[in-house]
């Protein structure tokens, strides 16, 4: 009876540390596991994000090829350059992080987008504010109207255990730019 109970306690505590794992993207998990591979990128096909204090967000396409299976995919890649704090020294320093999207991710993003955020880009209120949220498995993207201010903030979900937990890049200068964002999702379409 005692081993019953033991485990039926252990049972939640085991579910529950797996739904901590890290959630990893479809392309992330193919390049973990594949020995040799290939990343080709296309630069032409950019969208670019720049806050006010010089931090920088990009997306765009790329081509991941297992070279032991001759398996290619096309995802979509983001590049993040932002600043983070050093709690020894309390000082600024800047951090890159790269993170996936899954072509099973893109179609919903590109909904997302096209119904949601752009028909909203010139949306204003008066004491009132909304907020449009899309969460893939490595990045989620915010878009806040308050009034009228408009914010894009993309933070970068926890999939692989970085000491660093809060990689968020936020502009509100730079929201008119999100259509650049649907032309780079749909050039994977």
């Amino acid at each position: 009876m005692k081993k019953l109970l033991i485990i039926l306690l252990f049972i939640p505590l085991i579910s529950f540390g797996q739904e901590l794992q890290p959630k990893k993207s479809s392309i992330r998990n193919s390049i973990n596991k594949a020995e040799i591979h290939k990343i080709n990128k296309d630069w032409t096909t950019i969208a670019k994000f720049k806050s006010g204090i010089g931090e920088v967000i990009k997306f765009f396409p790329i081509e991941f090829i297992n070279l032991k299976t001759g398996i290619a995919t096309r995802a979509l890649q983001l590049d993040m350059e932002i600043k983070t704090q050093s709690n020894s020294v309390l000082k600024n320093n800047d951090t890159y992080k790269t993170a996936y999207i899954g072509l099973e991710e893109i179609d919903e993003f590109i909904l997302f987008i096209e119904k949601y955020v752009i028909p909203n880009l010139d949306l204003k209120f008066k004491d009132k504010s909304s907020q449009f949220t899309f969460k893939a498995k490595e990045m989620t993207l915010y878009y806040l109207i308050y009034e009228k201010k408009k914010r894009l903030t993309i933070k970068l979900n926890d999939y692989d255990n970085s000491k660093f937990i809060n990689h968020t890049f936020w502009t509100e200068t730079q929201v008119k730019k999100i259509p650049e964002l649907l032309n780079v999702l749909k050039t994977l379409k």
